[in-house]
């Protein structure tokens, strides 16, 4: 939680609570397995902070700029003009993840990842287990996705400007 310059962070539930000085304001801040935390600045540089140090991280390629960033099972996902990139937070080597369109904004649920592309307008399914290609799991025509759930095997849209929840049963992989 960010708050007057500072991020409030818990890796326990909630039982007790830490408290870090955010060098930079935050559009965004995720927190690892770990307990590291990571932020993107307004200014779309990527922060990590490790025991009492916070340290930029590097894009793989210098002109992308960061667009989103989430954290699952300490892999970083970083969403850019250029595709989606993978960072292991703990070795500290990148992968890259094709897509067909520009993903702009990611939905995390649980540790599912999803991505939609600029005004909402597709969504995308990110395997975040073997960071192989995307897969386009909706395609918003006539309205602008809002926002996502996933309930076992089906994918539950929402979108505006009617908001209506979709059901969208998820083909079973083998």
């Amino acid at each position: 939680m960010l708050s007057n310059g500072k991020v409030y962070y818990t890796t326990n539930q909630g039982e007790s609570w830490e408290q870090a000085i955010v060098p930079k304001p935050f559009y965004v801040v995720q927190i690892s397995d770990d307990g590291d935390l990571i932020g993107l600045t307004e200014e779309k540089k990527i922060l990590q902070k490790t025991n009492d140090e916070w340290n930029e991280i590097t894009m793989p390629k210098r002109n992308d700029e960061p667009l989103d960033i989430k954290v699952i099972n300490n892999r970083l996902f970083i969403t850019t003009q250029s595709g989606i990139w993978v960072r292991d937070l703990q070795e500290g080597n990148w992968r890259k993840i094709n897509v067909d369109e520009e993903v702009v904004k990611f939905v995390k649920k649980g540790e599912k990842l999803f991505g939609t592309t600029h005004r909402g307008e597709a969504i995308y399914s990110i395997n975040t287990k073997d960071e192989r290609k995307s897969e386009k799991v909706f395609d918003a025509r006539d309205f602008i996705v809002w926002d996502v759930d996933i309930m076992g095997d089906t994918l539950w849209i929402a979108t505006i400007p009617d908001y209506s929840w979709e059901e969208m049963p998820i083909p079973q992989r083998r």
